[in-house]
């Protein structure tokens, strides 16, 4: 069938609410009673869905052929999401949960936001969704020959793979930074192809709602539903972008001491009241491998460990090193305006709202609409904006900040 057609015919499938796998045959191995399509593309998406569902844990070739990994893989989804009989074969129910958990659908590269390594004031947000359909396109496309991790995660592999992306296709600039001409030729890269949703835990922060549970002041042993121990528990914790904040204990910060923790393993920064903890919220620390996308070197970037206290608060602080650099009203420079070295320009920091001060060189915590689950700053700790103002508010100056690692 002709590829137009079969595009055509997706569309209207998925606009007229059908969902992807409901219009398909079934898809099973060694069938003798029971007709099975079994076709490639079905099978593609059907690889493609399973290998970036994490709670599945599977690696599977994108291959368009029904094998072993991927029936075990067919199995190990139908155990999980509670169909039986766990067979392997993608019937009837299993292509409505199919449908039902990863919904596939188009996606447009050029109305997302840029991807890259970016240094502080640059506007790359790196969403979960935006790196992970990169990492899909690239394992799609045959010209690339590469395998990356699904993860949403932009580092250094899936950033070779952008580099290579542009010395195939010929792109003017090859940098590795995912910008408009990169978009457009992503869409072409991906037209036809279809995409599965964002987890719940990855679509918190980019439709700007951060999960806040409330808990109880001198909960008992047990777990409790609304207590810190059973945000402890929850699924994902502590890689999701959940946050948890006791707004009782809090009130009872003017009068109890508060220290902040900061943990470099799992990105999460934690306030305590006394001994309780009032806040545990995800951050973004510096990054072991930063690439300044100015003079194209690679640095150290990580946020030290060891015990501080904050030294300065500010509301509204600009970095006077990293920003923007403006002549005649064009941006000529951003990042670290120290390796500029241009003609005079007028320069903008970049914003740090509720800044805390932890080091005389310049590293504090501050807030930050770009807040990753891995290390990416040049050193400082970025907390979301709605959590940062209540750490701001409660912690003060001479309030020990320890970071582990």
């Amino acid at each position: 069938m002709n590829r137009t057609i079969v595009v055509f015919l997706l569309f209207s499938s998925l606009l007229s609410g059908g969902g992807y796998f409901s219009t398909q045959d079934d898809i099973c191995k060694e069938a003798t009673d029971h007709y099975c399509a079994n076709d490639s593309e079905a099978i593609k998406n059907l690889q493609l869905s399973l290998a970036s569902d994490r709670n599945l844990k599977r690696v599977i070739s994108m291959d368009g052929i029904l094998g072993d990994n991927t029936h075990e893989a067919v199995i190990v989804f139908q155990k999980h999401y509670g169909i039986e009989p766990a067979d392997g074969w993608v019937g009837k129910k299993t292509r409505q949960k199919l449908d039902e958990v990863y919904d596939l659908k188009p996606f447009s590269f050029s109305r997302a936001g840029d991807i890259c390594e970016e240094a502080e004031g640059q506007e790359c947000p790196n969403e979960f969704e935006e790196v992970r359909n990169f990492q899909i396109v690239m394992n799609f496309d045959k010209n690339m020959s590469v395998d990356l991790d699904m993860d949403g995660n932009w580092g250094k592999n899936t950033m070779a793979a952008a580099v290579k992306m542009q010395k195939i296709y010929g792109m003017i600039q090859v940098d590795g930074w995912i910008g408009k001409g990169s978009k457009r030729l992503l869409d072409k890269l991906s037209a036809g192809l279809l995409f599965p949703k964002v987890p719940k835990m990855f679509r918190q922060v980019r439709t700007g709602k951060i999960a806040t549970l409330s808990g109880n002041i001198g909960a008992s042993k047990r777990v409790r539903a609304g207590s810190y121990a059973a945000f402890k528990r929850s699924k994902g914790y502590p890689k999701s972008f959940a946050v948890y904040r006791n707004d009782k204990l809090l009130k009872k910060a003017s009068t109890i001491k508060t220290k902040i923790v900061i943990n470099k393993k799992t990105q999460r920064i934690k306030l305590f009241v006394g001994s309780e903890v009032a806040i545990d919220s995800p951050c973004t620390t510096g990054a072991i491998r930063k690439l300044e996308p100015n003079t194209r070197k690679v640095y150290n970037k990580s946020t030290p460990s060891g015990n501080f206290k904050i030294t300065e608060k500010i509301v509204d602080k600009r970095s006077t090193i990293f920003g923007k650099l403006y002549r005649n009203g064009k941006m000529v420079w951003r990042g670290d305006r120290r390796k500029y070295k241009g003609p005079s320009a007028k320069y903008i920091g970049a914003s740090l709202k509720n800044w805390m001060r932890l080091t005389s060189s310049g590293i504090g915590i501050h807030g930050s609409k770009y807040v990753k689950r891995y290390p990416a700053t040049n050193g400082c700790i970025r907390v979301p904006y709605n959590v940062v103002t209540k750490i701001f508010k409660y912690a003060k100056k001479g309030t020990p900040v320890k970071i582990v690692n």
